[in-house]
């Protein structure tokens, strides 16, 4: 089945049916593997999560730098493996999407470390040559995304930095007594980073 969307700028098509419609709204976590490739006669791969070591995390609403991928997983269902052929147009910020992905969970080498300001941008690249190459000619790119867990905002913690200060406020003291029952059962351990939790969203609280 083939799809189209967004002014037909996007292409679906599905390539293993999902278990299950899903619904998404803003702060719904998404965890997906990838696959890229560049629309060439070769179909040349440039990333695959699975490659990459873990499969990427999204939520959704909170301002990712690559909207196109928020677009896409909206149009899937749980389970489900689909192609996304995506124009150029939509998918010009990817190349430093993948630089970021790339170097997530590795050391990065000094030779890595490149502040992206124009002049850097134009004499050295972002440090990879198929990305640098990207950047040069943009091409039009399929992704092949493999929806694996969805999950609404009650169902999962929070990170500080996704809360609202109303969201803060409440967490504190839930931290605080799950910080005091890990201490009575002596998993000193586990209560410090309890404490060390609320003691940070009071420090963000009071900034």
């Amino acid at each position: 089945m083939e799809t189209k969307n967004n002014s037909c700028l996007i292409t679906k098509k599905v390539l293993h049916t999902g278990k299950k419609s899903v619904s998404f709204t803003s702060g719904t976590k998404v965890l997906f593997h990838f696959q890229t490739r560049k629309c060439d006669e070769e179909k040349t791969v440039i990333d695959d999560s699975r490659k990459l070591g873990k499969p990427m995390e999204l939520v959704l609403g909170k301002k990712f730098k690559f909207e196109v991928w928020e677009t896409i997983v909206q149009m899937m269902a749980l389970n489900e493996v689909a192609s996304f052929t995506v124009d150029k147009s939509l998918a010009s910020g990817y190349p430093f999407i993948s630089k970021t992905l790339r170097e997530a969970g590795s050391k990065p080498q000094s030779e890595q470390r490149h502040h992206c300001c124009g002049v850097t941008l134009q004499n050295e690249g972002i440090g990879y040559d198929d990305l640098n190459q990207l950047i040069k000619e943009p091409s039009d790119l399929e992704f092949i995304i493999e929806l694996l867990k969805v999950e609404s905002p009650e169902e999962y913690q929070k990170e500080s930095w996704q809360m609202n200060e109303e969201e803060k406020l409440k967490a504190v003291p839930e931290l605080h007594a799950e910080g005091n029952t890990l201490f009575k059962n002596k998993d000193y351990k586990a209560a410090s980073e309890k404490y060390g939790q609320a003691i940070g969203l009071l420090e963000q609280l009071m900034l």
